[in-house]
């Protein structure tokens, strides 16, 4: 199980397109630039474990006293991976010819999101450089470090339940048909059980041509639903209402969207311009109506709270912080801490989930099993009744 959250930063069209036709970002964006790309028709990509580290240090430099310039050469000359080396030295020479760094970072929005520029712009404006670089590093790493913490939490289950799949599969399979042949010299009523899973068995196994290529075919066509854009919404409104996922995906949903919201107004972000960032950087479509919505609030002067407050999917005490922030002209701490409280909440909220689910898989994949024993067991000890 795998919930979704934010979107990872993808190329803008513009950059993408011209890229693959030219081999290079075009000129009149990227004029006087050493990136020829690399020499391929390949987008170059940095991870966001790398964006957090080359953050993180820039931000230490800066702090420091380092200049900005010098603090992009030095990061230039410690990184091994040749694009990641190329899109630094890029953002040096911008830098060196007189453009602003945001504008540099700019041409790599594909590459750091339009949070990212956006935020290092407010830093620019407001003399918070250093300061803003440590909180997008700070909030890209818990979010990688949520990442990480889903991933390990749903090992278990998943190793579980695919290590059950695949004994309940041989079984069925590969033990119950071996002892089919031993029923059939006997002459023993086999139980109703027996003769279900035998059914089951022997039908799969006789007519494999027909429901082989029925499974791929549901599997294919279930795999375009969730693709589609149909399959995507009904798959974001699950995720909001079920009764397993709600609490957890709620909670982390508010949390981060929060803590992004209130890091951008803090670094110097327009309020108007902070909720279009947020909504580009969720993948959730019902989240980001909601953002939509909130834009258009806040355009004919309604504000936040009140928008929140009607939305179900939003936990209500959150939203009523934030109205309360709002009237006090404290929103961008209130909605930080608002994201930090409910991202831990949200990460407990998943802890608990993972400890109820895998006594659950247990005892599901336990009685399976059983119930395939048991179909081999019962014409055993009839047939050893019938011997003696």
């Amino acid at each position: 199980m795998a919930v979704t959250l934010f979107a990872e930063s993808k190329p803008t069209k513009s950059g993408r397109e011209d890229f693959q036709t030219s081999g290079s970002l075009r000129s009149d964006v990227i004029p006087g630039s050493r990136i020829t790309l690399f020499g391929s028709q390949r987008l170059p990509k940095i991870s966001q474990a790398e964006i957090v580290q080359l953050t993180t240090q820039l931000a230490i430099m800066l702090r420091s006293g380092v200049d900005l310039t010098s603090a992009l050469e030095s990061l230039a000359r410690q990184v091994e991976q040749d694009q990641v080396k190329e899109v630094l030295l890029a953002i040096h020479d911008d830098v060196m010819s007189g453009r602003s760094f945001s504008e540099g970072l700019s041409r790599f929005e594909f590459i750091f999101g339009r949070s990212y520029v956006a935020s290092v712009s407010a830093g620019e404006a407001s003399g918070k450089m250093w300061p803003v670089l440590q909180q997008l590093a700070n909030l890209r790493g818990n979010t990688l470090k949520l990442k990480q913490k889903v991933k390990t939490m749903m090992a278990y289950p998943i190793a579980l339940t695919s290590i059950s799949g695949i004994v309940v599969l041989a079984l069925m399979f590969g033990v119950l048909p071996q002892f089919a042949k031993i029923f059939d010299t006997y002459d023993v009523e086999l139980p109703l059980v027996t003769r279900v899973l035998l059914g089951f068995s022997s039908e799969l196994t006789n007519r494999f041509w027909l429901w082989l290529p029925l499974f791929g075919l549901v599997l294919f066509a279930a795999m375009k639903l969730m693709v589609s854009e149909f399959g995507k919404r009904a798959w974001d409104q699950f995720v909001l209402d079920s009764f397993l996922l709600k609490d957890v995906s709620r909670s982390l949903l508010i949390g981060q969207t929060s803590r992004l919201l209130g890091l951008l107004i803090e670094s110097g972000v327009p309020l108007l311009e902070s909720l279009g960032l947020v909504r580009q950087s969720v993948s959730n479509r019902r989240y980001r109506k909601l953002f939509e919505d909130l834009e258009e609030s806040v355009l004919i002067g309604n504000g936040l709270g009140n928008f929140l407050t009607q939305a179900d999917f939003v936990p209500r005490s959150a939203a009523e912080m934030i109205m309360t922030a709002e009237k006090t002209g404290s929103i961008a701490d209130v909605t930080q801490l608002v994201g930090s409280h409910y991202a831990e909440q949200g990460e407990e909220k998943l802890r608990n989930l993972t400890a109820y689910l895998e006594p659950v898989i247990t005892i599901v994949m336990g009685v399976v099993v059983a119930t395939i024993v048991m179909a081999v067991a019962l014409p055993m000890f009839d047939m050893v009744t019938l011997a003696k």
